[in-house]
């Protein structure tokens, strides 16, 4: 998929060539996940992600192995997921510790109809201290159209909150709200919140996790990861 976003108040080459990079950097983002190595034993994917240091000895860092659920979840109701994770976790106890059990979140993705579907989100980066968008390029998406009226609906964003310099949370806010400074039917303003992606302060690995994000039938929608 290619995002491109010109600023239509400027129209010069600098900004055409700026978003052919980001156009070309999407590419290369969708190019290296989809060329992840598949895994041995049914597993759909497997990768490794660093825990933090033990207290007694900063300078090891522990390893965890983080499992690709797809085939168990995909596109299938919750119930039948957990059924099938917990199923994995007693055919490979080794992959996962020997733990005896997973903690899962079930979370269901907002729709347009819910409370606060004003807000965009704010991926921030492994640090929290910039904005670094969900591929990690600066890019912020919305994804509903902005209705004025019942038949007065359009579409706003992206965003772009990497312009050379990483914005932090406050400024990407600020841009994204002047371009979009009216009301919609509601009454609603655009409202921005922070997501803090996995390793980060605010949201650090554990191991012992599975988070199923659902629809309002609770079919999973996500490929779910222990991590």
């Amino acid at each position: 998929f290619f995002f491109t976003y010109i600023d239509p108040t400027n129209n010069n080459s600098a900004n055409k060539t700026v978003a052919t990079m980001k156009a070309a950097q999407t590419l290369a983002t969708t190019a290296l996940l989809c060329a992840l190595p598949t895994s041995i034993d049914a597993l759909a994917k497997v990768d490794t992600r660093n825990l933090d240091a033990v207290e007694d000895d900063p300078s090891r860092g522990l390893m965890h192995v983080s499992v690709d659920f797809k085939d168990e979840c995909l596109h299938k109701h919750k119930d039948e997921c957990i059924a099938a994770i917990n199923e994995k976790l007693a055919m490979y106890p080794e992959l996962f510790d020997h733990r005896p059990a997973f903690d899962f979140e079930v979370n269901k993705i907002r729709e347009k109809t819910d409370e606060g579907y004003n807000y965009v989100s704010l991926r921030m980066n492994a640090d929290e201290t910039t904005v670094g968008g969900l591929l990690g390029d600066g890019m912020i998406w919305y994804p509903y159209e902005w209705c004025l009226a019942a038949e007065d609906c359009y579409t706003i964003g992206p965003w772009d909150c990497d312009v050379g310099i990483p914005l932090k949370a406050e400024e990407c806010c600020k841009m994204i709200q002047d371009s979009v400074p009216t009301a919609d039917l509601n009454g609603n303003y655009l409202e921005c919140y922070n997501e803090y992606p996995v390793g980060s302060p605010s949201n650090p690995v554990n191991p012992g996790r599975v988070k199923l994000h659902i629809d309002a039938a609770g079919y999973v929608v996500h490929i779910p990861k222990n991590e």
